[in-house]
């Protein structure tokens, strides 16, 4: 085992750096003393170190070492050597020559890999110098002999290369309570048999080499062949530049080569943003955004598609709330609603637009999100109930005797109505316990957890709907009323004059002359939901999802730009993904917007020509 150590020289008035190469020691591998074919060695950070190799008479020999620490300097170097090729099964006996290929060690010195002529891979599993390596069982990754093997960064996956020129990886997953190899990616093949594999210890990138010379870059998470270049002669060693930023190859003709590689964001493709990826250490494919791990090691997983996802399941659940809340708001204050209501009410709703958004997001985080996970059922049934006694009040008040109504209409049916509507909301959150007990065992929560298997997060869906519902309400109750109060007086009078009511007016006169202003202002409210940032970002777990559970938080574009961005490395891959969402928000928040201005200038052009 050699050592080459680098050293830094002043000694001639500028830096240089100084290559020292010294033979540690010999390791004897075969104790019978036959020449290797195929070596393998891995020293790791304990001590440990193996070596596996193919004899040229086709047997595979193992050798195992430890290197204990003494109290005043090194220690008692244990060593052991095993042959194993009796673990290989009838159908392909190593003792026939050749029949081994290629062989290969993790870091870590607890595995061990040979491939085969017959396309298999065999796994035994390293433990201490005294124990035989366990044998775990082989897998069939090619039809012809397998011609290369090596690892990727993070040995998780499993790079093979067969005498076919096929390149694939492969990584173990979890089926019926074992764990066993799986076929993940594939990559632009060879013309001729895959001969060397070279991983960077920078990113996921990896090199292959066939036997005629050509050479291919590979990144494993996005499955992309980035080139394939023909060198003058066959590449007989290969290996990576430690920033990822070069590669150098040995020729069969002696000379070693240097290649310059300019390739800053490997793992980003179309497919990777917009598709779902198999990523390492997961069951199947699936659209993940987890930008940053604990390890250097770490596969980035930059699917944009949670966040699209999380973007539009908060703007769907605030605009239920806040878009018939707003627009039969501004059809009553603008068509049935006293003059003192009328300048009540008005001013007040503008006031909330002039709430600051983080604000909003405080009080739904700390106060709002607590308040409905202990009253959650209670909640639930509000919702549907101040609708129905809300309609069957104005139901009922047409029967009320015409001395109420008129005693009545001198201080304002809207503040019977708030009395009423205030009452349903008392009866509802003091009904709601009891209604637990009775029909949930007096656990609303486990109940929806356990038997409904829905899960629940306090800081959820719902409580966003809520807090941007009230950001977004002042804004499509202004346009609404505006566009509503803008209908010519005469149309109305006409109406009345014919006979209609005061509700066939304003449904079937003013709301069909209204409603290009009404879509317009439903159309900034989501602008303005699509793009909110603080409240999501302080009234939800900030967890990029794909459920549209409800009861489950969520991750916008906007907010995870504000989360990401500070920590994102300036120019990086991050840094550009994260433009690239905040550039796709802007052109789908200005495409709405451009969608309203048109209706609201084809709304003033039509009232133009009354």
């Amino acid at each position: 085992m050699a050592r080459i150590r680098f050293q830094l020289d002043y000694s001639r008035g500028q830096r240089q750096v100084v290559t020292q190469f010294a033979v540690e020691r010999l390791i004897a591998v075969d104790p019978a003393g036959e020449s290797l074919v195929q070596v393998a060695f891995r020293e790791g950070d304990d001590g440990r170190s193996a070596a596996a190799a193919i004899t040229a008479s086709g047997r595979l020999v193992v050798m195992v070492a430890e290197q204990q620490q003494g109290l005043l300097g090194p220690g008692e170097r244990r060593e052991r050597q095993y042959e194993l090729t009796a673990d290989f099964d009838d159908s392909t006996e190593l003792a026939e020559v050749g029949k081994a290929t290629q062989v290969l060690l993790d870091g870590r010195i607890r595995q061990l890999l040979v491939g085969t002529e017959q396309g298999r891979v065999y796994e035994w599993r390293l433990g201490a110098v005294e124990q035989a390596p366990a044998f775990v069982g082989h897998i069939a990754v090619s039809e012809v002999a397998v011609s290369a093997l090596g690892y990727a960064l993070g040995e998780v996956s499993l790079v093979v290369g067969d005498a076919a020129g096929h390149v694939s990886t492969w990584f173990k997953v979890e089926e019926n309570g074992q764990r066993s190899y799986r076929k993940i990616h594939t990559f632009a093949p060879h013309a001729s048999a895959v001969t060397h594999i070279a991983s960077s210890t920078r990113d996921k990138q990896f090199i292959t080499t066939d036997a005629e010379g050509a050479i291919a870059l590979h990144h494993l998470t996005s499955e992309q062949t980035a080139f394939q270049l023909r060198d003058d002669s066959p590449v007989t060693a290969l290996v990576f530049a430690p920033k990822a930023d070069g590669f150098l190859a040995l020729g069969k003709d002696g000379w070693l080569r240097r290649f310059a590689l300019d390739h800053p964001h490997p793992e980003i493709s179309a497919a990777v943003l917009f598709g779902s990826i198999w990523y390492e250490g997961y069951g199947g494919r699936e659209y993940v955004w987890q930008s940053t791990g604990g390890t250097d090691e770490f596969e980035p997983k930059l699917s944009l598609v949670p966040l699209i996802l999380g973007t539009a399941k908060g703007t769907l659940y605030a605009l239920l709330f806040a878009l018939p809340l707003a627009i039969l708001a501004a059809i009553y204050t603008a068509e049935f609603a006293s003059p003192r209501v009328q300048g009540l009410v008005k001013p007040s709703v503008e006031v909330m637009a002039s709430l600051p958004s983080v604000i909003l997001g405080f009080l739904a985080g700390l106060w709002l999100a607590p308040l409905l996970e202990s009253h959650l059922l209670g909640t639930l049934l509000l919702l549907p109930a101040v609708p129905t006694v809300v309609i069957a009040a104005a139901w009922g008040w047409q029967y009320a005797p015409e001395a109420w109504v008129r005693q009545v209409a001198r201080v304002g049916e809207i503040y019977l109505l708030g009395a009423v509507t205030l009452l349903v909301a008392w009866l509802a959150y003091a009904l709601g316990p009891v209604f637990e007990d009775l029909a949930f065992d007096g656990h609303f929560l486990r109940w929806l957890r356990q038997d409904a298997g829905v899960g629940y997060d306090q800081r959820n869906c719902l409580v966003v709907g809520f807090a941007m519902g009230f950001a977004v309400v002042p804004l499509v109750f202004t346009i609404c009323e505006d566009a509503l109060s803008s209908v010519p007086s005469h149309l109305r009078a006409g109406s009345l004059a014919l006979g209609a009511t005061p509700w066939q007016t304003a449904i079937k006169v003013v709301l069909p002359m209204a409603l290009p202003g009404i879509f317009s202002a439903s159309m900034i409210g989501l602008g303005r939901a699509i793009g909110e940032t603080m409240i999501v970002l302080m009234a939800t777990g900030n967890t990029p999802i794909m459920d549209w559970n409800i009861f489950n938080g969520m991750r916008t574009i906007s907010a995870n730009i504000a989360v990401e961005l500070p920590e994102a490395p300036h120019q990086g891959t991050l840094y550009r993904v994260l433009f690239l969402s905040g550039l796709l928000l802007f052109m789908v928040t200005f495409f709405i917007n451009s969608l309203a201005e048109i209706v609201r200038q084809r709304l003033r052009d039509k009232y133009n020509r009354l």
